[in-house]
């Protein structure tokens, strides 16, 4: 039966991990990473310290720490090596890419500008069109991702 949990466990990391290295996934497990992956190898927590030539308090210091976003990445990147794993570091665009969150920010850019700008075109009694202004408000947004001007993300 334990051996049944175990294997079920590895499969279930493995899926995650697969889900997680596509971008699938952006959540890690609820008992953290360092926990999950130990469990999911069938690895205790004095096997990994030895590994690491640390001591269990540490390593469990190590999962607690994480579990608070409070570990280092270089502790991180050490565990992760003594369970032959690899840290994978980075920042996912939560618009799918960095063009898209450019564009949106300048979409937000291009807005702020065009409110002033009718604002005044209105108090003038010079008010365009809503055809007229998502148009203008499309070229402007094209023009501020293309040129990214300092002021872009104030």
């Amino acid at each position: 039966m334990f051996n049944l949990n175990k294997n079920l466990i590895t499969r279930q990391m493995d899926a995650f991990i697969a889900n997680s290295s596509k971008g699938k996934s952006s959540i890690k497990p609820s008992s953290g990473w360092i926990q999950s992956v130990r469990l999911g190898l069938g690895m205790s927590l004095r096997q990994l310290a030895e590994r690491m030539g640390s001591s269990i308090s540490t390593i469990n210091n190590f999962e607690k720490r994480e579990q608070t976003e409070a570990i280092t990445l270089a502790s991180l990147k050490k565990t992760a090596a003594a369970m032959d794993m690899e840290l994978v570091y980075y920042f996912k665009p939560k618009k799918g890419s960095i063009e898209n969150t450019i564009e949106e920010q300048a979409r937000i850019k291009a807005m702020e500008i065009l409110k002033q700008s009718n604002q005044t075109m209105k108090l003038e009694n010079q008010a365009t069109s809503k055809k007229s202004q998502l148009k203008e408000l499309e070229r402007l947004t094209k023009d501020l991702s293309n040129e990214m001007p300092a002021d872009l993300w104030d």
